[in-house]
């Protein structure tokens, strides 16, 4: 079933991603429209916001496998920004580390409707206890982080950051024999990144460069543009 619902949402990306968006703008709406709409609204956001980083990572995977596309089925080509390539590494080589990344992410998704929920359920009296609780809960998970990740400082959030608009998005290419010989057309001068097979860094073609820059482009300008930093 899970593997249904993972090829649905990869190969429907752009329409779930609209789906996403529709019932976001819903919680802006619902608010004031009947008795508990407020609860209902972040009862929704949240769950999005759960749903969100599922949905993320199936497409962060599919990229990484090849599949896909855009409208005009062309192959997507994801970069690994340095915040996700530095957490992924630090969740590999550290499953405490992966578990408390995760229950911070989500103390940070529902820590807001857990206090609704309180005060409607329990009273306004073990409101600010339960949320004492969850920040003293949010602390002690930082501080694993900044322990297992070599004092290093724990920022914001630590849920990986979104690399590829699913609006832009087509169906998924099926894996197929032809799919293996895609290294192939690039050596030959196609239009797709070349891969190392031993560092795994990838080139952009000629071609590539040469229709991004409408063919006047210099060495140095193309590099400029490339950087990340002027320096």
């Amino acid at each position: 079933m899970w593997h249904k619902y993972a090829n649905f949402v990869v190969n429907n990306a752009a329409q779930v991603s609209s789906i996403e968006n529709g019932l976001r703008t819903l919680t802006y709406i619902l608010p004031g429209r009947f008795a508990d709409a407020e609860l209902a609204s972040e009862a929704i956001y949240t769950l999005l916001s759960f749903v969100g980083i599922y949905h993320d990572g199936l497409l962060a995977r599919a990229a990484k496998s090849g599949l896909l596309t855009d409208k005009e089925g062309r192959p997507v080509d994801i970069e690994v920004s340095p915040f996700n390539r530095y957490h992924g590494r630090l969740s590999q080589e550290s499953d405490l580390y992966r578990l408390a990344a995760h229950l911070l992410s989500a103390l940070q998704f529902s820590e807001k409707l857990v206090e609704m929920l309180i005060v409607k359920k329990l009273g306004e009296k073990l409101r600010w206890k339960v949320v004492s609780l969850i920040e003293i809960a949010k602390v002690v998970l930082r501080l694993n982080l900044l322990q297992l990740s070599g004092q290093r400082m724990v920022t914001g959030n630590v849920v990986p950051e979104r690399l590829v608009d699913p609006a832009g998005l087509g169906a998924a290419r099926k894996p197929t024999a032809e799919t293996v010989m895609l290294s192939a057309t690039v050596a030959e001068g196609g239009s797709l990144p070349w891969k190392g097979e031993r560092s795994g860094l990838k080139f952009k073609s000629v071609r590539d460069i040469l229709a991004k820059t409408e063919g006047n482009a210099t060495l140095s300008g193309y590099v400029t543009s490339e950087a990340r930093e002027a320096e």
